[in-house]
């Protein structure tokens, strides 16, 4: 196996000049480096992990998780490929710290301040659409901290990478779909999570772009739910008291099950409705016939692949293939809903 010496040895120059080579740190000349650089690829060199590892806890690397606090599966999927990660990287030394926080721009910016005072070198999270969330990532990122996005983001904000979904393509799935199911031809209702989620504004904007041109879908109203079951189910029913024409739902986020529940409640009209994610209490509404269609994004695959985008970074200097890293979108209906893709 190559190693940095003879890697060394074999440019001509000292193991340090190849480690701020390799590692983009330092004065190196131009040509030096990509010798050294040349030399590296032909042997296929990969830096000693072991070594790594001892660097990072010299270092005390510490990474700072925000997910949102809200009675929403997903986000407990997503808090398990954190975890997963994060049992992985502990023995390099790392620092996980996970903070669950409510859809609140002071409440996020309240925990990154005390993530600062314990030292993080990065930041993932779940940003609220606020501009004062917007404002401390800029100054985190001016400060040197990279900051990750995850399954959401801030707008105006260009984090080191954003992990998720195409939610904007999402919405247009979703309206497809509605469009299938209906001939092209209904009265919608959409019921949100979170105003202030831009995931969830992005969703919103995708579908009402698709219907743009879909002279017989008409959005009648648009409501908010706040990812809970409870108000889910309330302001549901109310929509559909309030607007006897609507003939489809699109269910944008969570509360999905409070949602199935007051569909149930009109069992004179059917309503097609389209939702996210595979919940095991949306599954069993996707089997009953309930909802049509869910269209799924893969929550632990996004949790470890923002702490992988961190570690890469953190420990080999690598930057991510892109500033967007999308996750794959998945279609369930009742025939594929119990097939389980796993994590990959």
């Amino acid at each position: 196996m190559i190693t940095s010496k003879k890697l060394a040895e074999m440019a001509g120059v000292s193991r340090g000049t190849v480690d701020r080579a390799l590692n983009n740190r330092g004065n190196v000349n131009v040509t030096t480096r990509q010798k050294i650089l040349e030399i590296a690829q032909l042997l296929n060199y990969k830096p000693n992990r072991a070594g790594k590892a001892l660097v990072s806890q010299q270092k005390k690397i510490k990474i700072g998780c925000i997910i949102i606090d809200a009675r929403n599966p997903f986000y407990d999927d997503l808090y398990r490929g954190i975890m997963l990660k994060a049992e992985e990287y502990a023995s390099f030394g790392i620092e996980v710290l996970v903070e669950r926080v409510s859809v609140n721009g002071k409440a996020q910016c309240v925990c990154i301040d005390r993530f600062l005072a314990m030292g993080i070198n990065a930041l993932m999270i779940q940003p609220v659409n606020e501009a004062i969330v917007t404002e401390k990532l800029r100054n985190l990122t001016q400060k040197g901290i990279s900051v990750v996005t995850t399954n959401t983001n801030s707008a105006g904000f260009e984090p080191f990478c954003y992990i998720g979904n195409d939610f904007f393509t999402c919405g247009k799935i979703a309206a497809n779909l509605l469009d299938l199911f209906t001939n092209g031809v209904c009265n919608i209702g959409i019921v949100t999570g979170f105003r202030k989620a831009q995931s969830h504004v992005e969703r919103i904007t995708g579908f009402e772009e698709y219907i743009h041109d879909h002279e017989g879908m008409r959005v009648v109203s648009i409501v908010e739910n706040q990812d809970d079951e409870v108000e889910s189910f309330s302001v549901t029913k109310r929509l559909l008291e309030d607007h006897p024409k609507i003939n489809a739902l699109f269910l944008v986020a969570g509360g999905i099950y409070g949602a199935g529940k007051a569909l149930k409640a009109f069992p004179d009209r059917y309503i097609k409705a389209i939702s996210f994610d595979e919940s095991p209490t949306t599954k069993e509404l996707v089997l009953d016939g309930t909802i049509l269609a869910t269209i799924c994004q893969q929550p632990v695959r996004q949790g470890c692949l923002s702490l992988e985008v961190l570690f890469d970074y953190l420990i080999d200097n690598k930057r991510p293939s892109s500033s967007k890293i999308y996750t794959d979108i998945h279609i369930k209906l009742r025939s594929n809903i119990n097939l389980q893709p796993g994590y990959q």
